[in-house]
């Protein structure tokens, strides 16, 4: 009896919710989480107190969420997919880090994951269809809202960008680069049509991506009341307008749950946005307290070993949490950086900025707090190429510059200069890869350090390289090290414990004595 009299009572509390009269809409949102996982319970309780104030309560992320630290890489995302769904979300979008266990774990991650992923310009080439809906309509009592996904293009080359070509090397998925603007008025224009009310974009554009951000995306479409931001990691709360000159919200809550947003739409249709910092919010929810310990100890199970001594940071960012890894040389590039060339033997060792994810700390160090910097499942490579080819990979790094680039390299045997006063000359194709460099070049010496001596590189000599297979081998840093011979593929060695064995050779002991100060390896003129 008590039973049917409970079944009864979820009957009608779910029938008057479906007749609830018209009411506030909150929206809860995330980007560039990275694995952060401990915010989620508080992405639970802010959703909590607004289920005090509505029934119309959805959570959303605009992407990156399944990679960057070792909650991540140990799981090969599904411990965040688990917690996200303890939340549980709502809509997600692609972020470009989606990607990078391959597609096939990708597509395994998106079923496993209780809320819907929407995303307009990801294709399968071979037959011209999407990978997900490019848009979903939720409707609040009398209102219909549609949720629009947008994954940045260049998710093809900061991915792995092997994970999105066949045997032949051929690129089987389009990200619509050339015509993003048209594919996005195309998916809001059908959400009109469907009758949405209101049109809110899941964007991991990043506000200021050289390609195309979520600025120029407003700028050039029409029919869109708010961009929810991801990709840059950037904390931002304003209007822009369109093409036609209507005012729309852009928003991005930083990364890591430094914040939440919230947007909310009226009953009486008003829009407003808030970014909430999550530094003075003090709510908890017990049930995801539990289960993200629950996950935190299973992890640390793995990663709690002790592997080496720091006698000081080595960073990755500033102690106000400005990156500063992909702007120029930190002592952590360094270190990775001699890691990979001692390593592999090699003349020359790199380390691509945007591979660089935390800050190591002082003290002893484990094998997860490695993990936290290197999190993408690399392996050590060792190839040979010409000079002329390194010369023009470290140009592909310095273009961006004063913007972050993530293909920014950190070097070992070699020290370089650039002046930034110089136009950049790099031209992409329509993949993202480089395909030529004019006269105009940013970098004006390359040197490589031989018997205590620094001489200029060569571009017509050959040198061989060590580092990651992101770089080296599948097609990192725009392509520049694509085609080149391959020496050793070095045990197939992870990055991870490239780094360990290095420490191991320094005695266990990273010293201020090596790495304490800038070793002017990047000059900037």
């Amino acid at each position: 009896m008590k039973q049917i009299y409970y079944y009864l009572l979820l009957f009608t509390f779910a029938l008057t919710a479906c007749q609830a009269p018209d009411g506030d809409i909150y929206i809860l949102y995330d980007n560039d989480v990275h694995c952060a996982i401990d915010g989620y319970e508080k992405m639970a309780a802010l959703k909590a107190d607004y289920l005090h104030q509505s029934i119309y309560v959805n959570v959303v992320s605009c992407g990156d969420f399944v990679q960057g630290n070792k909650v991540g890489s140990i799981s090969k995302g599904r411990y965040p997919v688990a917690i996200m769904n303890a939340v549980p979300y709502d809509y997600v979008t692609l972020g470009n880090h989606e990607f990078d266990y391959g597609i096939p774990q990708m597509k395994k991650l998106m079923w496993w994951l209780r809320a819907k992923c929407v995303c307009c310009n990801v294709d399968y080439e071979p037959t011209g269809k999407p990978l997900y809906p490019a848009y979903d309509i939720r409707t609040y009592g009398t209102t219909d809202v549609a949720f629009v996904g947008v994954a940045t293009p260049t998710t093809l080359t900061t991915s792995v960008p092997t994970n999105f070509q066949n045997e032949k090397g051929e690129i089987l998925y389009n990200f619509h680069r050339d015509d993003l603007m048209e594919v996005v008025q195309k998916a809001v224009n059908a959400a009109r049509a469907d009758g949405a009310d209101y049109v809110v974009v899941l964007s991991h554009l990043g506000d200021n991506t050289p390609e195309v951000s979520s600025m120029d995306l407003i700028a050039n479409t029409t029919g869109i009341d708010v961009v929810l931001d991801g990709h840059a990691h950037h904390l931002f709360n304003m209007k822009v307008t369109n093409a036609v000159g209507d005012s729309v919200i852009v928003a991005s809550t930083g990364h890591d749950f430094s914040s939440i947003g919230r947007l909310l739409i009226t009953k009486e249709g008003q829009l407003s946005n808030e970014l909430i910092d999550m530094a003075s919010y003090e709510g908890t929810h017990s049930r995801l307290h539990t289960r993200i310990a629950s996950v935190m100890k299973r992890v640390n199970a793995k990663t709690d070993r002790y592997v080496g001594f720091a006698q000081m940071p080595l960073v990755d960012s500033d102690a106000d949490g400005n990156r500063l890894v992909r702007l120029g040389e930190t002592n952590l590039g360094d270190f990775v950086a001699d890691a990979m060339r001692v390593v592999s033997k090699s003349d020359i060792g790199i380390a691509n900025a945007g591979g660089l994810r935390a800050s190591l700390k002082a003290g002893n160090i484990t094998y997860g707090d490695v993990l936290q910097v290197l999190p993408f499942n690399n392996t050590l490579y060792k190839i040979e190429v010409s000079g002329q080819r390194l010369i023009d990979a470290l140009e592909i790094g310095v273009a961006a510059y004063p913007k972050e680039n993530g293909d920014l390299l950190h070097v070992s045997g070699i020290r370089y200069s650039f002046d930034p006063s110089i136009p950049s000359s790099i031209h992409l194709d329509v993949e993202g890869f480089c395909d030529s460099i004019g006269d105009s070049r940013r970098v004006q010496t390359v040197e490589i350090e031989r018997n205590g001596e620094w001489l200029p590189i060569h571009p017509d000599s050959m040198y061989t390289v060590g580092g990651q297979s992101y770089n080296l081998v599948f097609d990192g840093s725009s392509g520049m090290f694509r085609n080149t011979q391959l020496v050793d593929d070095i045990e197939h060695i992870s990055d991870v414990d490239v780094v360990i064995r290095y420490m191991g050779l320094l005695g266990d002991t990273i010293r201020v004595s090596q790495y304490g100060k800038s070793q002017e390896r990047i000059r900037i003129l």
